[in-house]
């Protein structure tokens, strides 16, 4: 016999269909691409739900942003608390404390990255949300900094942090960004070009960029 859905879980179900919706339209069209009509038609829900639920749109991206920043703050937090667990420098560990994160999948979809989403939503959001997502990420940067001081010894201190900014930035890649690399034309010189291959590739790079300080 079927369970009956109660107000609760029906509640819980269109909050997730809002999110979901929002997120698949940030990764592929963008932020500034979204209205309560196109996010309350990708979700297949009434647009008046949107308010009930999230206050506005503008709540609605908050509250998507929070989670996404959350996916890559606990993805930081296990590798760092397993290094620190070891007790000894690493430098790769440390590396992989700053570039796999990067790569965690989003909130609602694992087919797509949450750095991904995140960036766009910060792009074009105000002070506030930049501090609240800021916050998700601020201990975790400064774990990671001081793995990365801890395995390379006496370090310019400027260095390491304009040189862990910059591999940050170039874990978003060029555009398009999606997951689904394989749907747009690409050079023959990058293979397979898979996300797997960009992570193996990235992660060769960050090792060089930082081990050099």
């Amino acid at each position: 016999m079927a369970r009956k859905t109660t107000g609760a879980q029906a509640a819980d179900q269109t909050r997730h269909r809002l999110l979901g919706a929002t997120e698949r339209l940030v990764v592929s069209t963008g932020v500034v691409s979204l209205s309560v009509r196109r996010i309350a038609n990708e979700a297949e829900v009434n647009s008046a739900l949107i308010r009930y639920h999230f206050g506005d749109m503008q709540g609605l991206l908050r509250e998507l942003a929070l989670l996404n920043a959350a996916q890559l703050r606990d993805a930081r937090d296990r590798l760092l608390d397993a290094l620190e667990a070891k007790g000894a420098p690493d430098f790769e560990a440390a590396v992989d404390a700053l570039v796999l994160p990067l790569w965690a999948p989003t909130a609602m979809s694992p087919d797509e990255r949450a750095v991904v989403v995140l960036d766009e939503i910060y792009a074009r959001a105000g002070t506030a949300l930049h501090d609240l997502i800021w916050a998700e990420f601020s201990e975790g940067v400064r774990r990671v900094t001081d793995a990365l001081r801890r395995a390379l010894g006496e370090v310019d201190e400027a260095g390491l942090a304009w040189r862990i900014r910059f591999v940050t930035a170039a874990a978003l890649d060029i555009p398009p960004r999606s997951a689904r690399v394989g749907e747009h034309p690409r050079s023959p010189i990058y293979g397979l070009d898979s996300a797997g291959e960009r992570l193996a590739q990235f992660r060769r790079f960050a090792l060089q960029a930082l081990r050099v300080v």
